[in-house]
């Protein structure tokens, strides 16, 4: 795994404890002389002759290997005291295992995890220890610092307040919390805390609260007042929070709680089961932020024993999930027409349809408990966004008048209906909700909205003219009408922002899209949304997110990440919605990862394919200027050694060549990613064949020119065609995605469209937007970091590196691509991979081949044996490091200057 940002360095006092030695152990099961040693090895140990020592717990160990666990300690602290962590915890560990009540064990493997900063692991060993040891002074010190109430009898509980408590208040269109003086205004400056680490599936939570604490520390220190969590994290996190907002007063970070569901078997949010166990999940989080609370270990959650009081600084709650539109239109069918009043303890609604009620049962269900418990109160608002906001857009037409509309026309959809979410079919409304006289916390709205969608952000003429002071922006058009909605009540953009992805996914008319930025263009956006979200009246905004996640999927691309548990592996840098954070996680190792335009050594330790071209290289005369080889003759050597290797992001390929103008020659690099006996076989125009068939073709015409291309049958993706006006959504995926052999040298663009055509209520027909995904961008990584290749000229030599997700690699830490012979199921196909092979051509001005790698045959063709296959080694850990964005600064400097 990678550092954590923060690494706690250990001071004397540790030493001391670690000097201090445990008690002898009194155990006789060896021969006498194995219990003399290790009398002799406990003295030489607290006299600090540690080599002499380790000498006599070994000798002594030797004399009963299997039993002498008294010997095995003494290995233990003496390894410990010598900085050999690992083979600390393997010797106590082992004793722990053939003696689970040995206090000495549990005492060292405290001090090991305490030594590695694991702070949970730690506090987990120093209870065991304190229980089979109460009077060790080495193991209360590490548990008061680690949990100052460990040695509170039992469960914590927490008294009742004997006065109602209000930690925040919604008042009018802003938050209030208090301070010494009374209320005060308070502006959410936020980050959405995801916490999943590359190669580990979103539930699989960092336990160790250094971690936490790191994360904090650098929030805070952006400018940050507030993180929002969608579900339980585990008690580190929570004590995390708790002492940084002990010791930094006047840098407090307030907490936005949420509590997790999944929709409701079947659309009904009746339904006794599950709304049971979402009630239970709003039990577990009010008793968990007051650090009352032991939870037990459940498949996918946190659990343990949550100690940490954080309800002081809990800002509110925010319930649920997106809900789909098409689940609350069920419901409310289900419930028919009639609008009904909901009368609640703490929030009421006069008359509202089915689905509102039942959002202000369950936030009032919330309220009620926390009261009843421990007699405080804080806003609330559920989960919405702009699928179901409450506002009417002509230009968003459900999937049934888009059918009418399109038969009105006579353009029917011969395939399958769009898939849509009926984004304007329905709304949820917190306008029709409002506290009642015993609630003075109040109620808020909570959105998630980005620039980019859905639709009618884009179209609507009302945002499409919009401004803010800042220029143009649909965005703020629609977040204008969405305040003056929600007048009277504060509303807060709980979610929004744009990725640094290479991927797009959507098209926004100010460049604001769904992906394609590199991390400078992000922080100018995210700066300029955080500015608007400000300007249109709202209660705050929420940045998404705190980290890349390498498990989340994109519609754009998830049908080619297979198997999909896998794909938190590796990281797709074509999905956008892996690339939001402000931390970024990045694939390899930031050592010796090859870095576009930086260090040539490390693009020359590449695996080396190919020798180059066996031309003699001619070098330029010191009197004349003119090349020629190394004896007066022969033909210009241009193209040198080809080395290819990888990383969890890309596979990298670097090509010596000296001398190379790319704005005046040509350079084509063929792949063939899939069995030799399949793919193209010939290049564009003829100028060379090959034995083995090709897949891809990357061609560097100049550095404004240079596109990856596609054989035709291995394009996933319907390409330009799609645009058409008609039935294009239903033909956004071809099928099947297979290879086959071609003598005919096409090549495709890897075109994909990202936005379908619209037909809008009001009878506009807006044409379809796509991009080419294979435009390969010249640069320094350093200049963009969305750059595909760069051309060191004082090194002479070409890098590039090319995305897994363009070349039809379906799993990368497995090795497979996708292929399938036809489309026989729903399911698409994959094969494990044979390895690459890649040849190389170069142009010279008239069109013809300069050089080739390898050298081909008789005929101009490569024979199938000179292309070598490049094989990778799968992984099942991946390799990652960690650095902050430029939208860290960015921000920093925007939320510093309010």
């Amino acid at each position: 795994m990678a550092p954590n940002l923060h690494v706690r360095r250990l001071g004397s006092a540790l030493v001391a404890l670690l000097a201090a030695g445990p008690g002898a152990p009194d155990r006789p099961p060896c021969p006498p002389l194995a219990g003399e040693l290790v009398a002799q090895g406990w003295a030489a140990y607290r006299s600090d002759s540690l080599a002499a020592a380790a000498r006599l717990f070994a000798r002594s160990d030797s004399l009963c290997p299997d039993r002498n666990l008294d010997a095995k300690v003494g290995l233990g602290f003496t390894a410990l005291r010598q900085d050999r962590l690992a083979r600390a915890d393997s010797l106590f560990q082992l004793v722990a295992r053939a003696s689970p009540d040995n206090g000495d064990a549990w005492e060292g493997l405290t001090l090991v995890a305490w030594r590695r900063g694991d702070r949970a692991g730690a506090l987990d060993a120093a209870r065991r220890a304190i229980r089979l040891d109460p009077d060790n002074a080495t193991t209360r010190r590490i548990l008061a610092e680690l949990d100052p109430d460990w040695d509170r009898p039992g469960k914590p509980d927490r008294v009742r307040q004997p006065e109602l408590r209000v930690d925040a208040r919604a008042r009018g269109d802003v938050f209030e919390v208090p301070d010494s003086t009374g209320w005060r205004r308070f502006y959410i400056k936020g980050l959405n805390l995801g916490v999943a680490l590359p190669g580990r599936f979103p539930a699989e939570f960092p336990t160790d609260s250094l971690v936490y604490a790191g994360w904090l520390d650098t929030i805070a220190g952006m400018g940050a007042n507030t993180v929002r969590v969608y579900t339980i994290l585990p008690p580190a996190f929570y004590r995390a929070l708790r002492g940084w907002n002990r010791t930094h007063p006047d840098r407090i970070l307030r907490l936005l709680h949420g509590v997790w569901t999944e929709l409701p078997p079947d659309h009904d949010f009746d339904q006794p089961d599950w709304k049971a166990e979402f009630r239970a999940e709003m039990r577990r989080v009010v008793d968990l932020i007051h650090g009352a609370a032991r939870l037990p270990p459940r498949p996918g959650h946190a659990s343990g024993r949550y100690d940490a009081d954080v309800s002081p600084w809990t800002l509110g709650y925010i319930i649920g999930r997106e809900w789909e539109p098409y689940a609350v239109l069920e419901y409310d069918r289900r419930a028919g027409a009639a609008r009904a009043p909901y009368r609640g303890q703490f929030l009421e609604a006069e008359a509202a349809p089915a689905a509102d009620r039942w959002m202000a049962e369950q936030c009032d269900y919330l309220l009620a408990y926390e009261v009843d418990r421990y007699n405080t109160l804080r806003p609330i608002a559920y989960t919405n966004w702009p699928t179901l906001d409450p506002l009417h857009h002509e230009t968003e037409s459900t999937v049934a008048e888009e059918l009418a509309i399109r038969a009105r026309l006579g353009r029917p959809i011969s395939g399958r209906p769009p898939l849509e979410y009926d984004n304007d079919a329905i709304g949820l409304d917190a306008m029709l909700i409002r506290p009642t006289a015993a609630n003075p916390a109040g109620w808020f709205a909570s959105f998630h909205a980005y620039p980019y969608y859905p639709d009618f952000m884009l179209y609507e003429p009302a945002y499409d003219s919009a401004h803010s002071s800042l220029g143009r922006s649909n965005y703020f058009g629609y977040l204008r009408a969405l305040k003056r909605h929600h007048a009277g009540i504060p509303l807060v953009i709980a979610e929004y922002g744009v990725p640094s992805s290479r991927g797009l996914a959507h098209w926004q008319p100010q460049g604001w899209h769904h992906g394609g930025h590199d991390e400078h263009a992000m922080a100018q956006i995210d700066a300029r949304l955080t500015r608007e979200i400000r300007e249109s009246g709202a209660a705050g905004g929420i940045l998404f997110a705190w980290l890349d996640e390498w498990f989340k999927r994109n519609w754009a691309v998830m049908d080619y990440e297979i198997p999909p548990e896998n794909n938190r592996l590796w990281h797709n840098v074509m999905d956008p919605e892996q690339h939001y954070g402000v931390l970024g996680l990045y694939a390899g190792d930031a050592g010796t990862s090859p870095v576009l335009g930086g260090d040539p050594s490390r693009w020359r330790a590449l695996r080396r394919l190919a020798p180059g071209s066996t031309k003699e290289a001619r070098v330029p005369s010191p009197a004349t200027g003119e090349s020629r080889g190394g004896d007066g003759r022969g033909p210009t050597r241009r193209l040198g050694a080809l080395r290819a290797g990888n990383d969890e992001a890309y596979v990298y390929l670097a090509v010596e060549l000296p001398r190379w103008d790319p704005d005046a020659t040509d350079l084509l690099l063929a792949l063939d990613t899939y069995r030799a006996d399949l793919g193209q076989r010939a290049l564009p125009g003829r100028v060379l064949t090959s034995e083995a068939g090709f897949e891809f073709l990357a061609v560097f015409r100049d550095t404004s020119d240079a596109e990856l291309r596609v054989t035709p049958d291995y394009n996933p993706y319907a390409g330009a065609e799609a645009m058409v006006e008609g039935d294009n959504f239903s033909r956004f995926a071809r099928r099947p995605v297979t290879t086959v052999p071609r003598d005919d040298g096409r090549f495709d663009s890897l075109f994909v469209f990202t936005n379908r055509t619209r037909y809008t209520r009001d009878g506009r027909v807006i044409p379809a937007r796509g991009y080419n995904r294979g435009r390969l961008r010249f640069g320094a990584a350093a200049a963009s970091t969305l750059a595909d290749w760069y051309y060191d000229r004082t090194a002479g030599l070409l890098e590039v590196r090319l995305a897994w997700g363009l070349l039809n690699v379906s799993d990368p830490s497995s090795a497979t691509v996708l292929f399938e012979a036809e489309a026989a199921s729903d399911r698409i196909g994959t094969a494990a991979s044979d390895g690459f092979r890649i040849g190389l051509v170069l142009l010279g001005p008239d069109g013809r081949v300069a050089d080739a790698l390898p050298e081909p045959g008789p005929g101009g063709r490569w024979l199938a044996r000179d292309l070598p296959a490049w094989r990778w080694a799968p992984w099942t850990e991946p390799r990652w490091h960690q650095r902050l964005k430029p939208v860290y600064d960015t921000l920093r400097a925007t939320w510093g200057s309010w």
